[in-house]
């Protein structure tokens, strides 16, 4: 059996039109949730019992660790500033995980954060990390 490998790519908010395809993802993926539901409870003060409301789900962060990969300086630079020009800040998205294989999860999501990238004087390589806000926009 071969190994799988998830693929992370980013569309519009349409979910239709790929904005952009993650490469080389590098575990962990922070704040994934396996359920994630939010309610708010109302206590009556003069008997006992109280009501609860649901709310649906709470926005959570999904961070990618990510490695750029190049022949030379000049073509890593170029997709340094692709990856910061492509995913715009305050933007909507539609990131699509693949769970298994065929099998994907689409989450809303939209970039808040500067995109972190680890300070090196590497010319082939560049390593970075991107927080992506899940159940930013409705």
């Amino acid at each position: 059996m071969a190994d799988f490998t998830p693929s992370f790519n980013l569309y519009a908010s349409d979910g239709v039109t790929l904005v952009y395809a993650f490469e080389y993802i590098t575990p962990p993926i922070i704040g994934w949730p396996s359920d994630n539901p939010s309610s708010i409870g109302y206590n009556n003060t003069r008997a006992s019992g109280s009501i609860t409301i649901p709310e649906g789900e709470k926005s959570y962060n999904i961070v990618l660790n990510g490695i750029l990969l190049a022949d030379n300086y000049t073509t890593l630079t170029t997709q340094i500033f692709a990856l910061r020009d492509t995913i715009v800040a305050n933007t909507r998205y539609v990131l699509k995980c693949e769970k298994s294989s065929g099998i994907y999860d689409s989450i809303k999501v939209m970039r808040l954060d500067k995109i972190d990238l680890n300070p090196s004087k590497r010319v082939r390589i560049q390593k970075y990390k991107i927080t992506l806000r899940a159940l930013s926009w409705s």
